[in-house]
């Protein structure tokens, strides 16, 4: 029999709450222009890499790093194209002291294969220790002053404890509609107190762990001293952590693409690949730590789509790529669509074997695969929230697809199927230094399908999602033969998810907005 849940009734709009305050975020503007439009079908203009001047030898026996990378920079620097490889193999490599072989660096440039059946990029360096085979960041670089260190901004003139798209603040002067801004705070005691990490934090301004949303500003109201945002903010903004507005630097890359073609890296000989080797000089794990295939920094409004890992000639089977898969890196408002990913040959400690990990915000990763990681999702950082993982798999993974560190707030797991994989939010992790600690609330296991349970797991008994989320965390509706869960959080429907209405949290909170936008006012 259909059912709704209590959190999410018919007549749904953003800042409904039940009586003891519990609430759903609206996740609707994740994705490629936060979904009012589709990622784009380009057909023009065309540059064929393998004809002149670029030349690039499609038949995998010499390497094409540097006519490829001519052609991406030609293009940029035209205003943008397609850069086109047609059906082959395609070798590539770092060049001399670059950390990626391939880097899009301008708006509007988009590298496209004839499909990933068909068009292979193959990575032949085994050298790959904190270097990426495809990067896309902007030539300026840019940053959201969100990482170590305090900049200062505006502060906001009252707290902001739950989501909002107004921003009251003490000065509007120095804004401009259009402009992208951080709204963030301080790591102050008051903000270790409260989430309950007194004595496993210090205050300060380390790495990853400012609570920021990087906004664009839509309008300001200089009257009420108020700055209106895109997309709301995810709340939990106290001026008694120095909550503030603060301008980004540079700007972001946007517009750019990766789609239909496959990526392999070579295996690397050495068969040193335990937990702790990659400060092992020599080994597999040291060469290989910290390598990404795709790296995506200060990017917004792009896209991946059609995009597979594969083993290339003369690997084992089940290794298609040396480490990380893609990392989505201060980005905001991406897409990455119909992906499958697979084997990484390191899975060891220090940040390996991830295959989608998500260190961004209001990004949309939906109708992908992944196999094999060692974490096959993963969220991180307090610059992580608004995230939709949407209709995807994960299959065997080694570790949970997970929260990962410091409160990554209010992220959208929806529909995923897990095949000998299960999901993980912790409300204390105790690794790390600094500890990683409170890893996420507010997060939202919307109708989860477990086809099988992993067979590593947490706790005495198998359950398909583990969530004990600080303060308030959600878990609606379960389904599959592998349907238990194992939580202190909100949870409804365990086992029932078949009948759960609607089959989609993210999708029909989509389709109300884009209704509730296009309905005029009333007279």
């Amino acid at each position: 029999m259909p059912w709704r849940s209590t959190l999410y009734p018919d007549q749904w709009e953003p800042g409904y709450s039940d009586d003891a305050g519990r609430f759903l975020h609206d996740f609707s503007r994740a994705g490629y222009h936060s979904g009012d439009i589709p990622v784009p079908a380009l057909t023009s203009p065309v540059t064929d890499v393998t004809r002149p001047p670029y030349n690039a030898d499609s038949s995998g026996k010499t390497d094409t790093t540097a006519a490829i990378q001519k052609a991406l920079d030609t293009i940029g620097l035209s205003g943008g194209g397609i850069v086109y490889l047609p059906p082959g193999s395609y070798r590539i490599s770092p060049q001399a002291d670059n950390n990626s072989a391939l880097l899009i660096r301008d708006d509007h440039v988009i590298l496209r294969g004839a499909g990933p059946d068909r068009t292979f990029l193959f990575n032949t360096s085994v050298k790959m220790r904190g270097k990426r085979v495809i990067s896309l960041e902007p030539r300026t670089s840019a940053w959201w002053n969100t990482g170590s260190g305090d900049p200062s901004g505006i502060a906001l003139s009252a707290d902001l404890p739950q989501p909002s798209s107004i921003i009251p603040v003490t000065d509007v002067s120095s804004f401009a509609v259009g402009e992208l801004v951080a709204i963030r705070n301080t790591i102050t005691q008051s903000y270790i107190d409260r989430l309950g990490m007194t004595g496993k934090w210090q205050a300060g301004n380390p790495a990853n762990r400012p609570l920021a949303y990087c906004r664009r500003i839509v309008s300001i109201d200089t009257n009420a001293r108020t700055l209106t945002v895109d997309i709301p903010v995810r709340g939990f903004l106290f001026t008694t952590d120095r909550a503030r507005v603060v301008k980004t630097s540079g700007r972001m890359l946007s517009e750019v693409g990766l789609e239909d073609f496959s990526i392999g890296m070579v295996q690397h000989p050495d068969a040193t690949l335990d937990e702790g080797a990659y400060d092992t000089p020599g080994t597999a794990a040291y060469d290989t730590h910290g390598s990404i295939a795709l790296s995506l920094s200060f990017v917004e409004n792009a896209w991946v789509r059609r995009v597979h890992t594969y083993a290339p000639a003369g690997n084992a089977p089940k290794v298609h790529i040396l480490s990380n898969a893609l990392r989505l890196w201060n980005t905001r408002l991406v897409t990455v669509s119909d992906c499958d990913f697979k084997f990484p040959q390191y899975r060891g400690g220090g940040g390996n074997g991830y295959l989608y990990c998500l260190n961004a915000q209001d990004n949309l990763i939906r109708d992908c695969r992944a196999e094999g990681g060692r974490h096959n999702y993963d969220f991180g950082t307090m610059a992580s929230s608004g995230n939709v993982i949407l209709d995807c798999t994960a299959k065997d993974g080694d570790l949970a697809s997970d929260f990962h560190m410091y409160l990554s707030l209010a992220n959208l797991i929806d529909n995923l199927t897990c095949d000998g994989d299960f999901i993980e939010a912790r409300a204390l992790r105790p690794w790390g230094a600094p500890m990683h600690g409170v890893t996420t609330t507010q997060s939202v296991f919307w109708n989860t399908r477990g086809l099988r349970y992993a067979a590593k797991h947490l706790g005495d008994s198998p359950a398909l999602v583990y969530s004990h989320q600080f303060g308030d965390g959600y878990v609606i509706g379960t389904r599959g033969p592998a349907h238990d869960v194992d939580s202190d959080d909100f949870v409804e429907g365990v086992g029932t998810g078949d009948s759960l209405q609607p089959r989609s949290l993210y999708l029909d909170q989509l389709s109300r907005r884009l209704a509730r936008e296009s309905t005029p006012p009333s007279p």
